[in-house]
């Protein structure tokens, strides 16, 4: 494994992850993947978050009065990890 990201060809590698996520939006031709369909479906943009790397995205523990510890703790029955960690950050 490289760490590098890739184009679909596989030979073409994309270093910025807006260009990395529009490349590798699904498309009618890839068949389906969900059960059930959900926006933007192609040839709708995919919606772009504010920092596709996160750099922005972080937990102010000092302007919380809630440690990390005890967020995790509130948050420990979400089945997921995404919905774990978008709730630590809501905390």
């Amino acid at each position: 494994a490289t760490g590098n990201t890739y184009a679909r060809d596989g030979h073409i590698v994309l270093d910025d992850f807006t260009e990395l996520g529009n490349e590798w939006q699904v498309l009618p031709s890839d068949g389906r993947f969900f059960l059930e369909p959900s926006r933007p479906q192609y040839p709708q943009r995919c919606i772009l978050p504010e920092d596709p790397q996160g750099n922005r995205r972080r937990r102010r523990l000092g302007e919380s009065t809630v440690s990390e510890e005890q967020a995790e703790a509130a948050c420990a029955q979400l089945e997921d990890e995404f919905s774990r960690k978008g709730c630590v950050y809501d905390i």
